[in-house]
């Protein structure tokens, strides 16, 4: 379905079975997504290069209302039109530092440096000199 996404259109799509899409008609690329849950989300889909990108604005409702997902949309497409990828943003930050690699960081970067050997030994288990 390809129709101007308002308020109210949003407020009319209904549980279903399966997932539903509805197209914004002004901006291409711009949606909005009704899970079978019915929770509905914008979303922005867009092709760089060879990749297709599907980036998810956000949930529908406070502070997200279709203005504000348009304006959004337009800014992205906006950073696409500049030649940059908005989705490699999302990207480096899912793939940050993890608890596990920050404990292990702090035991060879710190204790090994700054706390006197005894200390040392019980934290990492390994004498550091």
């Amino acid at each position: 379905m390809s129709t101007k996404i308002t308020k109210r259109t949003v407020d009319q799509l209904s549980l279903c079975s399966r997932n539903l899409l509805l197209w914004d008609c002004d901006i291409k690329g711009f949606g909005v997504r009704c899970r079978t849950s019915g929770a509905k989300y914008y979303f922005v889909k867009m092709r760089i290069g060879r990749r297709q990108r599907w980036i998810t604005i956000g949930r529908h409702g406070s502070p997200w209302t279709p203005e504000t997902a348009r304006r959004e949309a337009l800014r992205l497409l906006g950073l696409k039109a500049a030649g940059k990828d908005p989705a490699v943003e999302r990207d480096d930050h899912k793939s940050g530092l993890i608890v596990a690699m920050l404990a292990d960081r702090f035991l060879t970067e710190y204790v090994a440096y700054s706390c006197k050997p005894a200390t040392a030994i019980r934290r990492t288990g390994v004498w550091q000199s």
